[in-house]
């Protein structure tokens, strides 16, 4: 570890290497679950270093290598599977009107409820069709959902750098995920801090993919200083478009964008199960751990 470390942090990381120390070396020689993967639940925070001077050796002179993957996964939200769609309506009429079907009784229908809906003109979500594709999210079985702090063990980190005036915490997550090895191994969207013109102030990629006996973390980063509004010492980046953006209206341009500054990381770090690790960098540093998981088995029940 470099002397970047933040102090606030040091003491935490020591600690938890002292305790590593006096239990059996812990591999990364995970077992297979059920769908013959090997899975991880890992956790990772990222944070801009305030304190740093801009003008360090690894800004970078052009965008050339702030690109995203082809193939690139972006996290679920955990409240997504609770979100439903609700019908559009035309008219304040169709608050008021009910389909004469669903005021018919059952017992005197000649064909099926479904086919007696006028699904246009239904105020919510339709519950009679066994079609919909609705289902609740599998939490202990369903990877890259990003979870709660509930399964969170950096929160008192993440509390450390939020009052800290030297940092700001940018991204946090937990996801469980299967590890694979590089060529099947998907990227990860990585965003954070605030928006301007389409574009967030962290932004890029990290893999984790399994590499013989370990598991290692390919960071692919960058921080970008927004310029104020007609600052003339600002530079012009032609900056790669996300693949998904927010539906903020600030986030609707991916063309040029005035920024004093970007810092680029581009590092791997080969990773030691449930020890915690820090990538170091002059603006920006993360900590990351992983945790071996195991598929819940599945219980096969009827009625």
């Amino acid at each position: 570890m470099k002397d970047t470390l933040p102090d606030l942090i040091r003491p935490l990381i020591v600690l938890t290497l002292c305790v590593g120390l006096t239990l059996p070396v812990c591999t990364t020689a995970q077992t297979f679950s059920y769908d013959g993967n090997r899975w991880y639940e890992i956790e990772v925070s990222i944070f801009a270093n305030e304190s740093t001077s801009t003008s360090n050796e690894l800004l970078i002179s052009d965008s050339s290598n702030l690109v995203f993957p082809e193939s690139l996964r972006v996290l679920v939200p955990a409240t997504s599977s609770y979100q439903v769609d609700f019908v559009e309506t035309d008219s304040q009429a169709d608050l008021v009107e009910m389909p004469a079907a669903l005021l018919q009784p059952l017992a005197q229908m000649d064909e099926p409820i479904e086919s007696k809906i006028d699904h246009e003109r239904v105020i919510g979500p339709v519950f009679f069709s066994g079609e919909s594709s609705f289902q609740l999210t599998d939490f202990e079985r369903t990877p890259f959902i990003a979870l709660g702090d509930e399964a969170a063990h950096f929160l008192d980190y993440n509390e450390d750098l939020q009052n800290s005036s030297d940092h700001r915490l940018l991204f946090h997550a937990v996801w469980r995920q299967p590890v694979m090895n590089r060529i099947q191994s998907t990227p990860i969207l990585v965003t954070g801090g605030e928006s301007f013109q389409g574009h967030f102030e962290l932004e890029g990629n990290l893999r984790f993919s399994y590499n013989i006996n370990r598991v290692d973390v390919e960071a692919n980063l960058w921080i970008i200083e927004f310029a104020e509004t007609g600052n003339p010492n600002s530079v012009f980046w032609q900056l790669p478009p996300l693949p998904e953006m927010n539906d903020d209206d600030d986030n609707t341009d991916n063309g040029a964008v005035a920024a004093n500054d970007i810092s680029f990381m581009n590092e791997v770090r080969s990773m030691i199960s449930n020890e915690l690790h820090y990538l170091d960098h002059p603006d920006i540093g993360m900590l990351v751990q992983i945790r071996p998981y195991r598929l819940p088995e599945i219980i096969d029940f009827s009625f």
